[in-house]
């Protein structure tokens, strides 16, 4: 119940807070873990915003006016991270899961770079407890369409590398941001001595403020 109602708090507020290069703005989308590193840290002129539960769907192929909107809200950057870690809310194997990832981010790419966005980052999904670079759920079989059980999927991230690659020096593949809190890519409950998840996969505050920086940084670097 209490990660419910922090993830609740989040959407409520993190839709309304918020050239490249550090200290430019830029925009971050994502789901819940964006949405908790939101509210963990300030990240300057980078807005953060999450939407817990749902996917790169939310947009509804461009066409809904809330991806303007939330562009706007940004100050219009020319640089835009997106972080979708699995949700599934329809319940899809994951098959045909990353597939739909896959399309609904090209479409949204593809706006982004039509409407002033120069640069865009296509962040990992962070490791899962049951998914992560030592184990993962078979996401051709029906357990794969159960809910959290595409989280952190290296096929999503094997699909985001992909994807990247597709549009050539404007859009890039970084782990960065999920390597500052699972080191190697292992899922980690504690780091540094202190709770870094607070259940399966959304962080703990210590590690939602690294988590936030991290992201920023994936914004304001030019490399």
């Amino acid at each position: 119940m209490l990660v419910v109602a922090v993830l609740l708090a989040a959407a409520i507020a993190t839709r309304p807070r918020g050239g490249s290069g550090p200290g430019a703005p830029a925009l971050v989308i994502g789901d819940s873990v964006v949405a908790v590193a939101a509210q963990a840290t300030s990240t300057g002129p980078v807005r953060l915003i999450g939407y817990p539960g749902l996917n790169p769907d939310v947009y509804a192929g461009t066409s809904s006016p809330m991806l303007a909107a939330d562009l706007a809200l940004a100050g219009r950057p020319r640089t835009v991270v997106l972080n979708w870690n699995g949700n599934n809310p329809r319940e899809l194997v994951g098959t045909r899961l990353v597939a739909d990832y896959r399309a609904e981010l090209t479409g949204q790419i593809r706006w982004y770079l039509r409407h002033g966005v120069r640069r865009i980052v296509l962040a990992a999904a962070i490791p899962s407890a049951l998914n992560d670079s030592r184990r993962q759920q078979d996401w051709t079989s029906p357990a794969s369409a159960r809910g959290g059980a595409m989280l952190g999927n290296p096929h999503l991230n094997e699909m985001y590398r992909k994807l990247a690659g597709d549009f050539g020096d404007a859009v890039r593949y970084s782990d960065r941001a999920a390597l500052a809190i699972h080191p190697d890519m292992r899922f980690n409950a504690r780091l540094d001595g202190r709770l870094c998840i607070a259940d399966y996969v959304h962080p703990a505050p210590y590690c939602a403020a690294r988590y936030a920086r991290a992201l920023a940084a994936l914004a304001g670097d030019d490399s």
